[in-house]
């Protein structure tokens, strides 16, 4: 088992750099950090992502890739992810190439998770309506692996045209960084998430989900995957769990109205072993200068009593 940590990483916070380098001296494998670009005023429905209203450091995310290239050029082991990458808010064409030079900067650490979003209101400062993010995240995601991979590439589709380019640099990793989906969580219909996964992911990345969950899932996965000639095994499976269901740390205001029992860590983390999960992701409250290594070392110590030897796996 894989063990990373998630955290909302502001521009006031904790400090990227230092953050990164204490987190692999614990030997996590790796961090991740979602964004926002921007924070509408208004939100009129929150709730249609299971919490009361929009957390209120959201509006201070930082952005991702310039944060996450500070912390590859502190740290040489310690993978980089998106938890998430709001795909239909950028543009394909710089996304490609933004996130092939971090890897090529990080020597092929980047784990690319990749959603769609969820605020209507912040969909449309973008001009698009939230009813298309699916279709805008997938012909975006296509572009990108295309412009990993080929060259030179064009492009024809429902909301981007362009003639043939060349774009550089490709990605270290090959065939290209891996693309995570990441979506799904409890009480919803994870099978569109999944048919997502099965046409053109490399792994999938939801939320809170329990073991028995995570079974179920994905055992419906690897029928996706048989549909499409892809190969299950080969699939990077990601579990982002509140780190208070372990004992670390308080609940942080975006897991929403989910209700966490803390529970045996060592339990836990078999029992998600046997599901077919490979990485554990723990959802840290937001990290700031004056908590930050008190809530890692914490956090690591939990793994390292319940999988001794296990975290930098």
């Amino acid at each position: 088992m894989k063990f990373g940590f998630s955290t909302n990483l502001t521009w006031h916070g904790a400090p990227v750099t230092e953050t990164a380098m204490l987190a692999e001296r614990l030997g996590f494998e790796s961090m991740w950090m979602g964004e926002h670009i921007v924070i509408p005023a208004e939100v009129s429905n929150p709730k249609l992502h299971v919490v009361s209203a929009v957390p209120t450091e959201y509006r201070n995310m930082a952005e991702p890739v310039v944060w996450l290239t500070a912390a590859a050029v502190a740290t040489s082991t310690i993978k980089l992810g998106f938890n998430i990458c709001l795909v239909p808010q950028r543009h394909p064409i710089l996304m490609a190439k933004q996130i092939a030079s971090l890897d090529r900067i990080s020597n092929g650490r980047v784990l690319f998770g990749a959603g769609a979003g969820w605020i209507e209101e912040e969909a449309a400062v973008f001009g698009y309506p939230l009813q298309e993010r699916w279709s805008r995240t997938m012909e975006n995601l296509r572009i990108v692996r295309k412009l990993w991979t080929e060259d030179p590439v064009g492009f024809d589709g429902e909301f981007i045209r362009f003639d043939p380019i060349h774009c550089y640099p490709k990605p270290v990793q090959q065939p290209h960084v891996p693309i995570l989906i990441g979506s799904g969580g409890p009480g919803m219909n994870n099978s569109y998430a999944l048919k997502r996964v099965a046409e053109l992911a490399d792994g999938w990345i939801p939320c809170f989900l329990s073991p028995d969950e995570m079974t179920v899932e994905l055992h419906k996965l690897r029928g996706f995957c048989a549909e499409r000639g892809r190969d299950f095994d080969e699939m990077d499976i990601t579990i982002v769990l509140p780190a208070s269901q372990l004992g670390v740390g308080d609940d942080f205001e975006s897991q929403g109205a989910l209700e966490v029992v803390p529970v045996d860590p060592e339990k836990l983390i078999d029992d998600y072993r046997a599901a077919g999960v490979d990485r554990i992701v723990l959802g840290l409250v937001d990290l700031t200068e004056a908590n930050y290594v008190d809530v890692l070392e914490r956090a690591a110590a939990v793994m390292a009593m319940a999988t001794p030897g296990d975290a930098a796996a």
